[in-house]
């Protein structure tokens, strides 16, 4: 800020004169000295320029100052004062009437040696935060004026009550500076005070930290002819715990001592001429960081940010008096031509349970005039957080005028709360003034709670006219329940009841009229990156600044104009009385439940949308829809009820869309009157919005005489282009959505096929076909491993054990029936006997785990099969012949677990509707197989035609889910598969090796269902009528591919096998580890 290099310029003026006339100066370098210092006798009993060194030390034991300026001498420590134990102590102790320069540039330390200790053993420390009285770091006093510049750059620390690090009994002309630290220990303490006039500025740009109750950081309780500036860091409180125990009993513990309150970070009593400014670095607008944008004379990377805090109920800053006026002048020029200007952060919490928290309180309790000129600049923050307690961002009580407020920061409060405690973002109180708020941040209350409010702005003056929004205003209230919540035995948030409401603007309190209006801003390249900024809706704005209001709106009695001429609304608007006006233009678009209380209201929507959530009558006094203009309409079924708007006259442009949402399901076609007019002037009304009416639905709307009427009815099967498959369980599904509100309204919140199918085939039972595919994969897989021999030649041989790992995957696409991918996994082990003349008798014992995983479904059903199953089985080779046959049958436990997971409609992060059910059933599995081949050798190479034939049957008891309630859970019943097949293949090979072997084999062939069938799925949910899925019977013959490897001896034997299968809408993978060893 360049004012602040010129005062500064100004008030060195004096000190610039008075060093003329001295050079010399007193300089006490000493470690050890105990002697007070005074400037009038520095020198040998004569004045002089006193300068403590960075080696100085001065240990006072007595009451009193330590360094005293008590002529028109200089007074600069860079070394150590102080004390301890010692009340009534000064640090540096400075008379009125005289001109000199003070600067502290090393420590002041006026302590005590006081351990806090835990008296009556509840696990805190008790007592006071400190036992002596009257301890002042820097202390100006005295008749006449003080002219020169007081400034610390060093440390201050002051422990004691009644105790301040600098305070200012005396007028200054000249500035106050602090650009080191101050801490303060200690009740009804001061960081800086001053209770005298300063010409002027206070400059803060260190640290200032106050501890006690009552304690106030920075007190400007005397006339400022300049600014108080802060570009540092200042906190306040009285607790001695700044967080508070999750556990309510851990909470109850603390003392009263724990709990006291402390003051202000910033009290302001008295007029500031140019006004109070929380600064910031400028904004860079070059590559140098180390440049001076600002012209302050500081480098800007060198700069702080303002941060001011209070823990406690105090306002973190306040302004106002209780027993005078307060002015704030205008701070200067451009973004700081206001009375406050707010361009770094302020905190106010609570912390601790009733504890409210205020982030700047304007004015004071009595009801004196407190004016903020030309108003607020809000660059940067305010929050207010409080816990079972009201917290009030920005608070303007009676008396206090600040006309303007100017956010493009964050004004924030949020309270968390069982009962009924309120969040403010902005508050003005009756008697207060405030007439506009230009907002293109975020204005925002959050209470977490039931039962509580929050308000983003609420004006119960009737001051309050205008408001102009290109960002964010937005209440939210957030139901919670966790372990302490003793409503109820869980900690579901979900199942809370709420009864709060969350206020976006309330401006009920006027009665002249108030004008609303949000627009879109095109600010350019968000990231300066060169890459186009997302705008979804094409409005020349970007998804990132569309505005926004969230909550409802509260008018009062005067004529209300509400624009809405970019980005969204949501949330309840209440019209009061008055000649009021609804404008929806420039793409906007609002979800409200919308109400006027003289039905004197003009509707009017060109480019935009509005969707009317209320299914009552809203009388208006008139409608117009230009073409570009949506209007959509809800429907209550169950009650019978639609939104109508009744109005004087409706004038419908051609291409303006009417479309319709539904609370609840309509289970039989209706039509609905919309629009009732006195006079309606209508052109032909576009259909497209109607397609986005839920697609169970089919609408259509029309005029007749003066109304507008919507004709409603189900989707056919037919009309939704439903599978066979999807179209069987159709009705069921439909009557089951009844049963389920949360489901139903999943469904009721598509408007899309997509969108539907999505939902739609979750409801579906899986038909099993995957999980039976995937089982006759496996049996052949087996049965073509024991039609393998074990070693290169027939001979009489030893017993073997052998060991297979199998691996396969199904994967059936969406056809008549829904598609699936299932896997299986699993080990085989077999014992054989090989006979004398080239054959073998064995017998295997397998356990196999497949998951089953619908496609159509896109969360997926998923079913799981554990098949534990015996067999026998025989081999002979005659010759080039190869003969073998087998079979085995096996248990079944399967495992379903389906689930119902819709989108997230609301963009919260979550699904809208989660239901989950479970079942377990048994089951049933036999098969048997047979095969023959002829080999021929040439040289080391061979080929082998082979056939086989394979029957597999599986039954599967009946499926009974739970869990997901009777909206959604399904008794499927039992059901039988069976398949005989053939499979006819060449096998191309060539061995290597004679006592150690391995053969490289490719295998082609055709596979082909004989017989057999699968089953039919027949499904009921909960009181419903069953319906039945025909399965897909098409007996699709199967190419197929598999490549081996295997190698041997006389001993051992070990194979890796894979193959591939692909027919009409199925294709299955396989590979296999096979290991023997002969004995």
């Amino acid at each position: 800020m360049s004012r602040k290099l010129l005062i500064l310029s100004a008030a060195a003026l004096p000190m610039l004169l008075h060093a003329g006339g001295a050079v010399a100066e007193t300089e006490i370098t000493s470690s050890s000295r105990t002697k007070a210092v005074a400037t009038s006798t520095a020198n040998d009993g004569a004045a002089d320029d006193v300068k403590i060194t960075s080696d100085g030390v001065i240990t006072y034991a007595s009451e009193g100052a330590i360094a005293t300026v008590d002529s028109s001498n200089t007074l600069t420590n860079n070394g150590t004062l102080q004390s301890a134990d010692i009340s009534n102590s000064t640090g540096i102790l400075i008379s009125g009437g005289l001109t000199s320069t003070v600067t502290n540039g090393g420590t002041i330390s006026l302590t005590e040696d006081y351990d806090y200790e835990d008296t009556d053993s509840d696990g805190d420390y008790d007592g006071q935060f400190a036992l002596g009285t009257n301890r002042y770091g820097i202390h100006l006093t005295g008749s006449g004026d003080f002219t020169g510049t007081i400034e610390n750059s060093g440390a201050i620390t002051i422990e004691g009550n009644d105790s301040i690090g600098i305070i200012l009994e005396s007028s200054v002309i000249g500035d106050i500076l602090n650009s080191g630290s101050i801490a303060v220990t200690g009740d009804d303490g001061y960081g800086i005070r001053n209770t005298a006039s300063i010409t002027g500025d206070i400059v803060s740009d260190g640290s200032i930290s106050v501890t006690g109750a009552n304690s106030i950081g920075l007190a400007v309780n005397g006339e400022v002819d300049g600014s108080v500036i802060v570009q540092g860091s200042i906190t306040a409180t009285g607790y001695r715990y700044t967080s508070r125990y999750t556990d309510p009993d851990d909470e109850a513990l603390l003392d009263a001592d724990d709990l006291l309150q402390g003051g202000s970070a910033i009290q302001v009593t008295s007029n500031v001429a140019k006004g109070l400014v929380l600064d910031a670095p400028p904004e860079d607008t070059n590559d140098d960081t180390t440049d001076d944008e600002d012209g302050d004379g500081v480098a800007d990377d060198e700069e702080g940010t303002a941060s001011v805090s209070v823990y406690g109920g105090a306002p973190a800053i306040q302004i106002g008096s209780d027993t005078q006026t307060v002015t704030l002048g205008s701070a200067g020029d451009g973004i700081y031509d206001y009375g406050l200007v707010i361009r770094g952060s302020v905190g106010a919490y609570g912390i601790h349970p009733g504890v409210a928290a205020t982030g700047v309180q304007i004015g004071g309790s009595a009801g004196y005039e407190t004016l903020v000129t030309n108003g607020i600049n809000l660059e940067g923050s305010i929050a207010a957080n409080a816990y079972e307690a009201d917290a009030v961002g920005l608070h303007l009580t009676s008396g206090a005028i600040a006309r303007i407020l100017d956010n493009s920061g964050g004004l924030s409060a949020s309270v968390t709360a069982e009962g009924d405690s309120a969040a403010y973002a902005l508050l003005i109180d009756a008697g207060a003034t405030m007439t506009t708020v230009n907002n293109s941040g975020t204005i925002l209350a959050t209470l977490y709670g039931e039962t509580g409010t929050a308000n983003a702005i609420v004006d119960r003056s009737g001051t309050l006219t205008t408001i102009n929004n290109t960002g964010t205003i937005a209440a939210y209230l957030t139901a919670t329940d966790d372990d302490y919540d003793l409503d109820d035995s869980n900690d579901d948030a979900d199942d809370e009841v709420v009864t709060g409401k969350a206020v976006a603007i309330n401006l009920q309190a006027n009665t002249t009229g108030v004008t609303i209006t949000q627009t879109g801003v095109d600010d350019g390249d968000d990231g300066d990156d060169d890459v186009a900024d997302t705008d979804t809706d094409g409005d020349g704005v970007d998804d990132a600044d569309e505005p926004t209001i969230i909550g409802q709106i509260l008018l009062g009695s005067g004529a209300d104009t509400l624009n809405l001429l970019n980005g969204t609304l949501y949330g309840e608007i209440s019209f009061g009385d008055g000649a009021d006006v609804f404008n929806i233009d420039g793409g906007a678009y609002a979800v409200t439940k919308l109400s006027d209380s003289d039905g004197k209201l003009s509707i009017n929507i060109g480019d935009g949308g509005l969707m009317l959530t209320n299914t009552n009558t809203i009388n208006a006094t008139s409608l117009t829809l230009g073409a570009d203009a949506k209007l959509v309409f809800t429907v209550d079924p169950s009650a019978g009820t639609a939104t109508q708007l009744v109005v004087d006259t409706a004038t419908i442009a051609s291409g303006a869309n009417l479309g319709l949402v539904f609370n609840n399901l309509l289970t039989t076609a209706s039509t609905f009157k919309v629009i009732s007019a006195g006079t309606l002037t209508a052109g032909d009304i576009d259909q497209d919005l109607l397609g986005d009416a839920p697609y169970l639905y089919v609408a259509s709307a029309y005029t007749q005489d003066n109304d507008v009427l919507i004709d409603v009815r189900r989707r056919t099967a037919a009309e939704a282009g439903m599978t066979s498959g999807q179209a069987s369980a159709y009705e069921a599904v439909f009557a089951a959505l009844s049963n389920d509100d949360g489901i139903a309204g999943a469904f009721l919140s598509q408007s899309t096929a997509d969108g539907f199918y999505n939902l739609y085939d979750q409801m579906l039972p899986s038909t099993g076909q995957g999980m039976f595919t995937s089982l006759q994969a496996v049996q052949q897989q087996l049965s073509s491993a024991t039609s393998v021999r074990p070693d290169g030649a027939d001979r009489y041989g030893p017993d073997s054990v052998w060991v297979q790992e199998i691996n396969s995957l199904v994967r059936i696409e969406d056809g008549a029936v829904q598609g699936s991918d299932t896997k299986a996994v699993g080990l085989v082990a077999g014992y054989e006997a090989m006979g004398d003349a080239g054959g073998a008798l064995g017998v295997t014992l397998s356990f196999v785990s497949l998951e089953e995983k619908d496609t159509a479904a896109k969360v997926g059903e998923e079913t799981t099969a554990s098949v534990f199953q015996a067999g026998t089985y025989w081999r002979r080779s005659v010759g080039g012949w190869r003969l073998n046959l087998g079979g085995g049958a096996g248990y079944i436990r399967f495992n379903g677990d389906r689930s119902f997971i819709s989108e997230d409609a609301d963009s919260d992060g979550a699904a809208d509707e989660i239901v989950r059910n479970t079942a377990s059933w048994n089951g049933f599995t036999a098969n048997a197989f047979a095969g023959v081949g002829y080999e021929v050798t040439f040289g080391a190479n061979y080929i082998r035609p082979e056939t086989r034939l394979d029957y597999v049957y599986m039954w599967e008891g009946e499926r009974r889910e739970h869990g997901g309630g009777e909206g959604f859970d399904l008794t499927v019943a039992s059901r039988k598969y069976s398949n005989l097949s053939s499979d006819i293949g060449v096998v191309f090979g060539r061995q290597f090796g004679k006592e150690v072997w391995f053969k490289p084999e490719v295998r082609v062939g055709y596979r082909k269902t004989l017989a057999g069938k699968f089953a039919d799925t027949t499904a009921s949910f909960a009181g419903g009528t069953p319906f039945t899925i025909l399965a897909d019977n098409a007996r699709n013959g199967a190419v197929t591919l598999n490549v081996a490897l295997r190698a041997g001896s006389d001993l051992s034997y070990f194979a890796l096998e894979g193959g591939a299968e692909a027919s009409r809408r199925q294709t299955r993978y396989s590979a296999r580890l096979v290991g023997r060893a002969m004995f």
